[in-house]
């Protein structure tokens, strides 16, 4: 889906139009996600994976008819992103249920492999000739390649369900407003929030100015990040996951400001491999965190919170900045995502010194 915002400019959309339309996939998001942890904490893990896939997959496919910025991509975005919030908590609650507690992130950072590999697709598709048109069905076929995951997950044992009355909305919020999550909140809004800035707006502006392959920002991000976890997966657990928040947002900040003025492969690809290092650790921190930080009866739940603040962020930030780059430029809507994410990371500092003092 990161280039879907060339086939958007491709239609004629502006700036402004890309961050709302891409944006609007968490408006889908946001309201099936109750619904998305109260499956995975009651109906189970993997039936809620396959109701998620088969919206996701139907999601993609609708991309066919987008023709133009009018409300039709809107509605195509809603519905992926229903699809997306129930596959992206429901992997990783599955994943938490696997993998051993004493080794969680690393655990979860070399799943998260998985999840990156398949950035590559988006350089390889310029490659192969793809064009910004062409992305009307190639888009829809990997729809298919993603309804093909069905198949292996049946595969997969989910651990049995523990029996017990299902979580009312009192023990769910009260799980997500404990003290010791707050930082965790805002850090993931800090990250999730320049991630999604440079997942709708990197490869547009760089293909503004004149840079031959705009996705190959995604070939050094994918590499940053897979090499990161493939390499480096015990070191969050062995030096304390906290410990690398601040370390990940600033390679992010760095990027964003290379971002700002990157006008050749070279300093595309800079960027895209320190964005791609901090992505490595700290969306695997940042949700082992959130495992240990809540009760295991409602894992699922306080993971849908996790997710869905990725939502939030996905909603509000690309059109806010994509305002931001119409009346000015691309180099002030980086610099400006570069200065609130530095924010960010310092009140994380903050937060998370007051929660280990409470």
């Amino acid at each position: 889906m990161l280039l879907l915002p060339l086939y958007l400019d491709s239609v004629d959309a502006n700036r402004t139009q890309i961050g709302a339309i891409m944006g609007s996939a968490a408006i889908g998001g946001l309201i099936s996600r109750p619904a998305v942890g109260w499956a995975l904490d009651s109906w189970g893990r993997k039936p809620t994976l396959v109701v998620g896939t088969v919206i996701l997959s139907l999601g993609m496919g609708l991309i066919w008819f987008i023709q133009a910025p009018d409300a039709v991509p809107y509605a195509v975005r809603i519905v992926f992103g229903i699809g997306v919030g129930a596959a992206f908590t429901g992997y990783f609650t599955f994943a938490a249920d696997i993998v051993p507690d004493e080794r969680r992130t690393e655990g979860l950072a070399l799943f998260g492999i998985s999840g990156l590999v398949p950035l590559a697709i988006n350089p390889i598709a310029a490659r192969v000739g793809v064009s910004a048109a062409d992305l009307r069905w190639f888009l829809p076929l990997m729809g298919v390649v993603i309804l093909a995951s069905l198949i292996p997950l049946l595969l997969v044992r989910e651990r049995p369900m523990q029996k017990a009355q299902p979580p009312t909305l009192a023990a769910v919020l009260a799980a997500i407003k404990r003290p010791r999550l707050r930082p965790v909140w805002l850090a993931t809004c800090t990250f999730a929030g320049i991630a999604k800035i440079f997942m709708v707006f990197a490869t547009v502006a760089a293909e503004k100015r004149g840079v031959p392959i705009p996705a190959d920002f995604w070939l050094t991000y994918a590499g940053g990040a897979v090499f990161v976890r493939a390499f480096g997966a015990r070191l969050p657990d062995r030096v304390g996951p906290t410990r690398l928040v601040a370390p990940a947002i600033a390679l992010d900040v760095t990027a964003a400001i290379i971002l700002a003025y990157a006008t050749t492969t070279s300093t595309l690809l800079i960027a895209g491999l320190l964005a791609g290092l901090g992505h490595g650790y700290c969306f695997p921190v940042l949700a082992s965190l959130v495992v240990s930080r809540s009760p295991d009866a409602l894992r699922g739940s306080a993971l849908a919170m996790f997710t869905g603040l990725w939502e939030v962020t996905g909603l509000v930030l690309p059109p806010v900045f994509g305002l931001i780059a119409d009346k000015t430029s691309d180099a002030t809507m980086f610099m400006t995502a570069a200065a609130a994410a530095g924010a960010g990371m310092v009140a994380w500092l903050f937060a998370e010194r007051r929660a280990q003092s409470a």
